[in-house]
């Protein structure tokens, strides 16, 4: 696949945590002079069309917003199901703002060695999954709709229920460097790769 071959999906930037472990939005957060939400938006470029989905649209995001389909639910579920409700494409790419060191290569890897015909195509890193750095299919919507309805929000739940591939990712695993407070936010600036 060519560089400049866009991936034939849409993505979605899930930036609607409250952030109360890390003390403000995550996605306003810095890193080498750039907002988390700037780097995730820049690094998918990839994809036909991008989208940042929150809770509410702050007057510092530009780009295409989306609010999430149901206010009430804390949880990345709630970003995956408003993307597939918005979305006309087959395939859906998911991130969180919180990967400050993801790439467009390593987006690119996760496309290249899933399975088409799986519902999510989802990185495995030290047999830890990573379900807000994944691909969803629209086939997944219906299942992750009855999921919020009976009020289980555990993305690792829905998984199990829809036919999901895993893609073992065995090294650039500094890409899923997650931030959830400022001392990972701090651990990841002073840790040199």
């Amino acid at each position: 696949m060519q560089s400049s071959t866009k991936i034939n999906a849409n993505a979605y930037v899930l930036i609607g945590g409250s952030s109360k472990r890390f003390g403000s939005p995550k996605w306003a957060a810095k890193l080498n002079g750039v907002r988390l939400i700037d780097h995730t938006w820049k690094i998918c470029k990839v994809f036909k069309k991008r989208y940042i989905i929150g809770k509410s649209r702050h007057n510092q995001i530009k780009y295409p917003f989306l609010e999430d389909e149901i206010v009430k639910i804390q949880s990345p579920l709630n970003g995956i199901y408003s993307a597939l409700s918005h979305s006309k494409e087959k395939w859906n790419f998911i991130i969180s703002c919180d990967l400050p060191l993801m790439s467009s290569e390593m987006i690119r890897k996760i496309w290249a060695n899933g399975n088409k015909s799986a519902d999510a195509i989802v990185p495995i890193i030290k047999e830890q999954s990573n379900p807000v750095c994944a691909f969803y299919n629209q086939k997944a919507h219906l299942n992750i709709k009855k999921e919020l309805i009976n009020k289980n929000l555990k993305v690792l739940d829905i998984l199990q229920l829809i036919k999901t591939d895993y893609v073992p990712i065995n090294d650039n695993q500094k890409e899923f460097a997650n931030m959830n407070t400022r001392k990972d936010l701090k651990g990841i600036i002073n840790k040199s790769y």
